[in-house]
């Protein structure tokens, strides 16, 4: 079967943006620096708040100006939309191959976020690193979408990923799964070094923090939403990673009564 090469350069990043990026990846963010940044694109404004206001967050009043929307995301969270926009809008967002429409894309994004935040309250983790990471970490299937539509072997996938594995059916193709491609591009987005590892092994993690991203991309995935077969899944990593079981039902339980 055919190989498709990851592209060798991956679209950049505006100027504005970058200016933007490069608050994030010192961890000295000034909100008000940050805010009149973003006001200067107000296209990126608009497709902030109208996620911010979708139903999948939970906000029991609509949020109508940027400042609302960075103080109630926080600045990690509102990274990962801005992150996600530009990426959407440098390939046509055709995720048919992974079964899903943008909007169950988004979704996936937010209640990871959410979840998160629920999950690991009062644990020793880096919250803020790992809520980013967990918005942005299935970015890298925009770009093998695009590429498996625009080399037309969107048949050939469906079957591996349908025969095997989603994971399998990249690496088949590709040489890579969607994450190590996700990293690739936030390495020439110039992201912290920390995050881009994050990302990279999360099918095949090490550490505590790659543990956690592992099951949340198990019990939140493209292939169910917190459905019966994925949050099954999700436990056994659970047992097997040595984390609290009762607490992660807890979050589950909190979050279905939010919004599922």
């Amino acid at each position: 079967m055919s190989k498709i090469a990851i592209p060798d350069s991956f679209p950049n990043l505006p100027s504005s943006i970058k200016k933007i990026q490069k608050m994030f990846s010192s961890n000295e963010i000034n909100i008000h620096s940050l805010i009149t940044a973003l006001k200067e694109e107000p296209l990126l404004c608009a497709n902030i708040l109208k996620l911010v206001n979708s139903p999948y967050y939970g906000l029991k009043s609509s949020v109508a100006s940027i400042e609302s929307a960075v103080t109630l995301l926080g600045v990690t969270v509102l990274r990962g939309i801005i992150m996600a926009t530009i990426l959407k809008k440098s390939f046509p967002l055709d995720l048919s191959v992974y079964n899903i429409s943008a909007q169950e894309f988004d979704k996936i994004c937010i209640l990871r976020t959410r979840f998160l935040k629920v999950w690991l309250k009062d644990e020793d983790f880096d919250i803020q690193t790992l809520s980013s990471v967990a918005f942005l970490m299935e970015s890298g299937k925009i770009i093998t979408s695009y590429e498996i539509i625009k080399n037309q072997l969107s048949s050939a996938f469906i079957e591996l990923s349908q025969k095997n594995s989603i994971l399998e059916a990249e690496k088949e193709l590709f040489d890579a799964n969607s994450y190590e491609i996700a990293s690739l591009l936030f390495e020439q987005w110039e992201f912290e070094e920390s995050f881009i590892k994050l990302i990279s092994n999360i099918p095949n993690p090490s550490t505590r923090e790659q543990k956690i991203l592992h099951v949340l991309s198990v019990a939140i995935s493209v292939e169910g939403v917190l459905e019966e077969k994925n949050i099954g899944l999700a436990i056994e990593l659970i047992n097997e990673y040595g984390f609290d079981k009762e607490k992660f039902m807890k979050a589950l339980e909190a979050l279905r009564e939010e919004s599922l």
